[in-house]
């Protein structure tokens, strides 16, 4: 194809005594977050690059109101990384992982003032000074959420306390960095641990996802693109009588050690593993990112099924499948969008991922908004590059397309690995192994840029030299097409087949391919 490889820097390895690698990662919000615990056993020297564009979920809201970039995904990502080791780390994780009510605004609001005024159960074992730091910032995004001068009130539904701290920090400091080490600090997150938004952008400054297909039509924004609003034609309300809401509200509740100690334990991985490894709860072979178990051990499908037949048993299978890990990676009711649109094809493949303007809602005109200078000093450090999981158009390369990012790359020498996604989804369609390494490339070179001085010719082997991919996975795995291109290595690791969509890693053995990557 003409591309010549680049020059590059040698890296020299960690002078430091643990001899941790160095990595850059450029991941998605939601689908990195499940391997980051176990990432922390081989290093945890890690610069995590978390697209700030988003538009949909409890952070469209606040972006809505407030402006600037959408904070779900760094919150989501400090969660991971924030510490488990004492019942007050426990408790402050809690409190910033909880959501509001997931469907009743009002029910949602009367929640939120009882949170911000200091009376929810939810500040139990959170010291004094600890909790007044954490209110401060509650406390003025309220205010300014009063003082926005909007059409519409602020929709407190399915809103997230976390994401509420973050835009507080942010919006007091006029600084998404300095929200970030705030957070960082309030979350006791390993210091050597970077979460960086990839983008610079003035105060309260929005942009949008666009993207262009083969076929000449031009989606905006990142749900647009990834996954729509499902049809509602295709759903139905169901109503639950009050006795069977009862029976369900009684059945999550139900003791206080589960209102107060169960939930604080339900932010540790530690206590989960234990429950598994105890065979408590009968292990989950579903899709548990979008509900988790999908028939619960006496044939149920549905909550209120089983509980119509008396089966609690099962019952409890399948609320606790829907609420698994409910401190880091909570359900929302949006979510639901992305389990039942999420494999609807495009009309087109994509061809080119650009960012928008939000002032001008009709424009796709593109606008380049400044990487973020961390992300060009850690790749001048690091000693590897991954990346990720991922949905690749709109978490993956919106990292990559901006400028400096490829040459940034191709300048270093050491591994640089791409871990392929379990499946294919919406945006990939049918795309192969090499499909991604090129999609990925392309992005890094501005190949569809329509301004020719922006695009860069590095060759493949200067952005990737291995992938990582999962046993029956669901890309197909092209390998002398990678071969041909200039991948140097392909691991294939121990994966669990869900469903015709893919596999889903054994994270264990992910991690160990990542280091016979990075450490050879």
């Amino acid at each position: 194809d003409g591309k010549k490889s680049a020059p590059q820097t040698a890296l020299s390895k960690s002078a430091d005594a643990d001899g941790e690698p160095r990595l850059v990662c450029f991941t998605g919000g939601t689908a990195f977050n499940g391997v980051v615990n176990e990432l922390m056993t081989l290093t945890s020297r890690v610069t995590h690059v978390i697209p700030v564009s988003d538009d949909g979920g409890s952070t469209a809201e606040i972006v809505r109101v407030l402006g600037g970039p959408a904070v779900g995904d760094l919150r989501s990502r400090c969660l991971r990384l924030s510490d488990e080791s004492t019942t007050e780390a426990r408790a402050v994780k809690e409190l910033l992982a909880h959501r509001l009510h997931a469907t009743d605004s009002k029910l949602a609001k009367e929640e939120w003032y009882c949170i911000q005024e200091g009376d929810h159960e939810l500040w139990d074992g959170i010291s004094e000074p600890y909790a007044d730091i954490i209110r401060s910032f509650l406390v003025h995004f309220h205010t300014q959420i009063l003082a926005a001068k909007v059409p519409i009130k602020f929709d407190f539904v399915n809103g997230s306390v976390g994401n509420f701290f973050f835009a507080g920090a942010r919006m007091f400091f006029r600084s998404m960095e300095a929200a970030i080490l705030l957070y960082s600090r309030v979350s006791r997150i390993p210091t050597e641990s970077l979460v960086v938004p990839n983008i610079v952008l003035d105060d309260n400054v929005r942009v949008a996802l666009g993207a262009t297909l083969e076929d000449g039509t031009t989606l905006r924004g990142q749900n647009e693109i990834s996954h729509p609003s499902a049809d509602p034609k295709r759903f139905e309300k169901v109503k639950v009588n009050t006795k069977t809401g009862g029976i369900v509200r009684g059945l999550v509740t139900k003791g206080g050690d589960i209102r107060r100690q169960g939930k604080a334990l339900a932010a540790s991985s530690d206590f989960w593993k234990t429950v598994w490894e105890a065979g408590q709860i009968p292990e989950v072979s579903a899709s548990e990112f979008w509900g988790g178990l999908q028939r619960s051990q006496g044939g149920f499908e549905r909550v209120r099924d089983a509980v119509a037949s008396g089966d609690f048993y099962s019952a409890g299978q399948l609320l606790k499948s829907r609420v698994d890990d409910l401190s880091v990676r909570p359900l929302a009711v949006w979510d639901i969008d992305k389990a039942t649109t999420g494999y609807d094809s495009l009309s087109s493949p994509i061809k080119r991922v650009f960012y928008l303007s939000t002032e001008d809602p009709t424009s796709v005109s593109a606008v380049y908004p400044k990487v973020n200078p961390t992300i060009l000093r850690q790749l001048g450090e690091c000693e590897g590059v991954v990346y990720g999981m991922g949905s690749l158009y709109t978490s993956i390369i919106p990292s990559l397309i901006l400028e400096g990012v490829g040459e940034a790359i191709a300048a270093r020498a050491g591994p640089k690995v791409l871990i392929l996604n379990g499946g294919q989804d919406r945006e990939t369609g049918d795309m192969s192994a090499a499909g991604v390494v090129m999609a990925v490339v392309n992005a890094l070179n501005r190949a569809e840029d329509p301004d020719p001085s922006r695009r860069c010719k590095f060759a493949v082997c200067d952005y990737i030299t291995d992938v990582v991919a999962p046993v029956d996975g669901g890309i197909p795995l092209d390998l002398e097409e990678l071969e041909a291109l200039g991948v140097k290595r392909v691991i294939q690791v121990d994966a669990r087949r869900q469903d015709i969509h893919g596999a889903e890693y054994d994270v264990a053995e992910l991690i160990d391919a990542l280091k016979q990557c990075v450490t050879a």
